[in-house]
């Protein structure tokens, strides 16, 4: 497998567990990763359900996206985004599910932003690394839930001026 080029080291040490996890496998298991290992990247952290209707519901949707966003998506599905960040979030994992195989991406957006201090919300460009890996059932051998894990780049990691490409 084609090591994805992640850009945020906390992504990159997410994708090496995971790896390390497949002991062989095509797909870890989702029982194999436990709070304890997890720990480091809990708050930057989704667990999303692959669910038979082709819909895909949030099981954890880490702290610091609620604290961030200002929204809890925890039992809620990817339909309930916005339709346009609905569409390319499903694009995404609708690959990740068919193909088996991580995918990484950098996106750039104005991000609506709760700022709790002054209970107000704003709009900053900001670019984002996401890190999309699929997990089995015991014993199976296609996605039954997908772990992402997402950081805000500093600017200086995409330079000034430059536009992020897709990975």
């Amino acid at each position: 497998m084609c090591r994805p080029d992640l850009k945020d080291g906390r992504l990159s040490r997410l994708y090496d567990c995971w790896v390390e996890m497949c002991r062989g496998r095509p797909l870890p298991e989702r029982t194999e990763f436990t709070p304890e290992i997890l720990k480091p990247w809990l708050g930057n952290l989704l667990l999303i359900d692959v669910c038979g209707d082709g819909h895909y519901r949030y099981r954890l949707y880490g702290s610091n996206f609620v604290y961030r966003f200002g929204v809890e998506m925890t039992k809620r599905t990817v339909d309930d985004l916005p339709p346009e960040q609905s569409a390319a979030i499903r694009q995404d994992y609708d690959g990740v599910v068919r193909a088996l195989r991580p995918l990484s991406r950098l996106y750039t957006n104005d991000f609506e932003i709760l700022d709790v201090n002054r209970k107000v919300g704003f709009k900053r460009l900001e670019t984002w690394e996401r890190l999309v890996l699929p997990l089995a059932n015991k014993g199976g051998d296609s996605a039954a839930m997908l772990m992402v894990g997402a950081y805000q780049l500093p600017s200086t990691e995409i330079g000034l001026g430059e536009v992020p490409i897709d990975s």
